[in-house]
């Protein structure tokens, strides 16, 4: 008896099973966050506003250098619970249709110097002729950000001439945003995992491990996807997939 279909069923439904349980931990996991978020931002917001005001008052050396770091070790704090929320889905984004290019190069601005200073060659290959989308500006300047700054730290590790190809094109009716490295690229143990939450491959206290996992939420949000290709020891490839026709 031929039971070829009998199995290929059987794998479609174990593939959908296993979909679900990741759907239903993201789901726990996103409400544990948000909740987490919510409840820190309270004490978070008294230690930001006093140490402000602080700051504002005639302290000595030491103590105004204290006051300091409090402060902005606080706004640092107050960026990752902001990105919390973002991944559990509690900001909503403002949208708007413009110019994708016009995010990438305010993106690029921001990085120019770091850029440079890590001799990093970055090459446009823009086609400025795809549709406008409708996105929320700063939300997807964050996930530009976030993949400018993965290469950036993948790039470090090579010997080669360090580049990253920024592409724009049209297909299928969607926009397609890539970024290309000539890096190490990931390795095949990790590649399923990156765009898990908390996940990371940079030493301790480098990063928080949400980079990806924010993009991923911040991409879904516009209705798109995010894709990765990689080759271990050649480069790897970041694309977003976002829809022209999502509604405002």
């Amino acid at each position: 008896m031929d039971v070829t279909e009998k199995a290929l069923l059987e794998e479609k439904r174990n593939e959908l099973r296993d979909q679900l349980e990741i759907s239903g931990r993201l789901v726990t996991l996103g409400e544990m966050a948000a909740g987490i978020a919510h409840e820190v931002n309270n004490p978070l917001t008294s230690i930001i506003g006093f140490s402000d005001l602080l700051l504002k008052e005639n302290l000595s050396e030491e103590a105004r250098l204290y006051s300091k770091y409090i402060y902005e070790e606080s706004n640092r704090v107050k960026e990752i619970v902001k990105r919390m929320l973002t991944f559990a889905r509690q900001n909503k984004p403002c949208k708007n249709r413009l110019d994708i290019h016009t995010i990438l190069e305010a993106t690029l601005e921001i990085r120019e110097f770091l850029l440079k200073s890590s001799q990093i060659e970055i090459v446009r290959d823009y086609n400025h002729e795809i549709p406008w989308v409708c996105v929320d500006p700063a939300q997807m300047q964050q996930v530009f950000l976030n993949l400018i700054i993965n290469a950036e730290h993948a790039l470090q590790n090579t010997g080669r001439n360090r580049r990253l190809i920024i592409s724009t094109f049209f297909d299928k009716g969607q926009v397609n945003i890539s970024f290309r490295d000539n890096g190490p690229g990931i390795s095949p143990d990790t590649i399923n995992s990156i765009f898990n939450p908390f996940f990371t491959t940079k030493e301790p206290g480098e990063g928080t491990g949400l980079g990806l996992s924010l993009s991923h939420s911040i991409v879904a949000i516009h209705n798109g996807e995010i894709k990765v290709e990689s080759e271990f020891g050649t480069g790897s490839c970041f694309t977003i997939v976002l829809p022209v026709d999502a509604p405002v």
